[in-house]
C-alpha cells in the first residue's frame, strides 16, 4: 500500500524498447542470412513445382551463348588472350564477353540482365582485383540468382589469383561455398585445368523449374 502508483509511461517505454530491440534483431538476422533465406524460398518453390509436375527441359541449344563470363577489367588480358581462344577457337564453345558482345547505347545493367538470360551457364573469373571491385560484387549478387534457379552446375568458378582475406566479402564466400572452383596455374597442371574447365562447361544442368507444356 505504501508503494507509489505505476507510471503508464514506464509500460510504454518497456514495450517500445522491446519492440525496437526485436526489430533490430530481425533486421540483423535478415541481412546476415539473406542468402540462406533466399535458398529456403527457392527450395520451397522447387518442392511446390515438383508437385505440379515440373521437370527439366532446357539445354545448351536453347541459348544463344554457352556461357556468360564475369570478370574484372584488370584480368581482361588473361580472359581475351588465354581463356577466350582456348574455349571458343579450340573447343567451339561460344562465350558472351561484355567488352565484345554488349550493345552500344544500352546501360551496363540492362546488357547484363539481357545477355545473362541468353547464356546457358556462367563463368566467374575470381582474383584479388575482382574482390576489390564493387561493380563485380554487384554482378556476383546477380549471378547468384542463376544458381538458385538452375543449381551449382550452372557455374564455372575460376580462381585466377588468390583473394586476400581482407577482400573476401560475404557475397564471394557464399559464391565459393555454392560451387567448387578451379585454380589456374600456368605450366604446372595447366592441361588438367583446361580438361576440368571444359568438362564443367559441357556438363548438363539438373534443372527442376521448367514446366512441360
Amino acid at each position: 500500500m505504501q508503494c507509489p502508483p505505476w507510471n503508464p509511461l514506464y509500460s510504454m517505454a518497456i514495450v517500445l524498447s522491446c519492440s525496437g530491440l526485436s526489430l533490430v534483431t530481425f533486421i540483423t538476422i535478415g541481412l546476415k542470412c539473406q542468402t540462406n533465406i533466399k535458398n529456403y524460398i527457392y527450395l520451397w518453390r522447387v518442392k511446390y513445382n515438383r508437385k505440379k509436375g515440373y521437370f527439366p527441359l532446357t539445354n545448351a541449344d536453347d541459348f544463344e551463348y554457352h556461357a556468360f563470363v564475369v570478370y574484372c577489367d584488370a584480368d581482361r588480358n588473361w580472359v581475351h588472350r588465354t581463356f577466350l581462344p582456348k574455349i571458343e577457337q579450340d573447343e567451339g564453345i561460344k562465350l558472351c564477353i561484355h567488352h565484345r558482345d554488349f550493345e552500344v547505347g544500352e546501360s551496363i545493367t540492362a546488357n547484363i540482365n539481357k545477355y545473362l538470360e541468353k547464356s546457358w551457364k556462367v563463368v566467374v573469373i575470381l582474383s584479388n582485383e575482382f574482390a576489390k571491385s564493387e561493380w563485380c560484387q554487384w554482378e556476383v549478387d546477380v549471378v547468384q540468382e542463376r544458381r538458385r534457379r538452375y543449381g551449382k552446375d550452372v557455374f564455372l568458378l575460376i580462381m585466377l589469383k588468390t583473394i586476400d582475406s581482407k577482400h573476401m566479402t560475404n557475397q564471394l564466400r557464399a559464391l565459393l561455398d555454392s560451387a567448387p572452383s578451379l585454380r589456374y596455374q600456368s605450366w604446372v597442371g595447366e592441361d588438367l585445368f583446361w580438361v576440368a574447365a571444359i568438362e564443367t562447361l559441357r556438363k548438363p544442368l539438373e534443372q527442376v523449374t521448367t514446366a512441360l507444356l
